[in-house]
């Protein structure tokens, strides 16, 4: 038992730096500008890896979706399609914001539409009971913490362009924005982060809608752990067509196609990016079979909090805080901070349902 929890806790802990540190190599590009890097980003993140692990992992796979009715492969694609705009709004918001504002943001709105949605849906009984104080409390801690880093995310790029900086990032940071802030542009990519935190939280809604898909993949011989492995291609092809076309045009219309030139660092480093993310959400997934009922409570609260507090040593790392002044960064440290204790409070109320 004991050994089956410590693999549990280790793949969580894994998994969340997976996840964290996954868009760090976006500050590596020297060449390829933001649309570069997606376009081969999504196609192995979304597309590539997904089939390979499914085919991989799951027997018989074609005989799997051969077998369903079109409506049970449909209803997760479409979900899955409408997700891809939370994706491509994360990564709209990481080149204009950069890793540490823009993570925090949607995290901490991504935990509180995930929380509270099933609660005030499926379970509207639990408000006033003990869990559901307690998740009421996290949610507005949460809140507290996300609108500390919003504040500090803008007094760090009011700093940035009174020392002449632009956007903060390094001109050689290619496929970073390097345009003018202001203050409107600012604000709506806020608005963009938080869009895309709400929408972050339909990849559960086309989970619970794959439940015919996950079924047959067990019939079909895949363990349990792997049946959801079935899912992905299906959710994530979804995912992937707005994503995609977003970069074309984007190509097409900054006339980047020729950015695509023979460099083996430039190629490396979205491919990295893509498997350490699509890696994480599936040892993530494989940790709560092991977890069993720690795996909604403590396992979810050490991926979380592992995930958040990578993403801002990658922000910190990448020099996105560089000669920032410390009521910038103090105001987004308090809100990590709000963060973190939001994951623990929501983790705990797990106890009490």
């Amino acid at each position: 038992m004991y050994t089956s929890l410590i693999d549990g806790f280790l793949l969580a802990f894994v998994a969340g730096l997976a996840v964290g540190f996954n868009i760090l190599p976006i500050k590596w590009q020297r060449i390829y500008c933001w649309e570069n890097f997606w376009l081969v980003y999504v196609v192995v993140s979304l597309l590539l890896v997904p089939i390979i692990l499914a085919l991989w992992l799951v027997p018989h796979l074609g005989a799997v979706y051969s077998s369903l009715p079109l409506k049970s492969l449909l209803r997760p694609f479409l979900f899955g399609a409408l997700w891809g705009f939370a994706q491509l709004g994360s990564g709209v918001c990481v080149h204009r914001l950069g890793i540490a504002v823009a993570s925090a943001i949607l995290n901490g709105v991504g935990i509180a539409v995930g929380t509270l949605t099933p609660l005030v849906l499926q379970h509207r009984e639990m408000v006033s009971q003990a869990s559901g104080i307690l998740v009421m409390v996290a949610i507005a801690v949460t809140v507290a913490g996300v609108a500390s880093c919003g504040l500090g995310g803008y007094r760090r790029e009011r700093e940035a362009k009174q020392q002449g900086r632009r956007a903060g990032f390094a001109v050689y940071e290619s496929a970073m924005s390097q345009a003018e802030p202001t203050r409107r542009s600012y604000v709506v990519m806020v608005v963009v982060a938080i869009i895309s935190g709400v929408l972050s939280a339909l990849t559960n809604i086309a989970l619970a809608y794959g439940g015919d898909v996950i079924g047959r993949a067990r019939a079909a011989g895949a363990a349990q752990a792997w049946a959801p492995f079935a899912l992905w291609p299906v959710v994530f092809l979804g995912g992937s067509i707005v994503n995609i076309g977003y970069s074309v045009f984007l190509l097409s219309r900054n006339k980047t196609w020729r950015k695509f030139k023979p460099s083996v660092r430039e190629a490396v480093n979205p491919v990295l990016g893509g498997c350490m993310w699509m890696g994480g959400i599936a040892l993530y997934s494989s940790a709560t079979t092991f977890l069993g009922v720690l795996g909604v409570s403590i396992g979810f609260g050490l991926y979380t909090i592992v995930m958040i507090l990578t993403n801002q040593f990658a922000g910190m790392f990448s020099r996105e805080w560089h000669r920032m002044g410390a009521k910038a960064y103090g105001a987004f440290v308090v809100g990590i901070i709000l963060l973190c204790m939001a994951v623990v409070i929501i983790a705990s109320a797990h106890y009490f349902t």
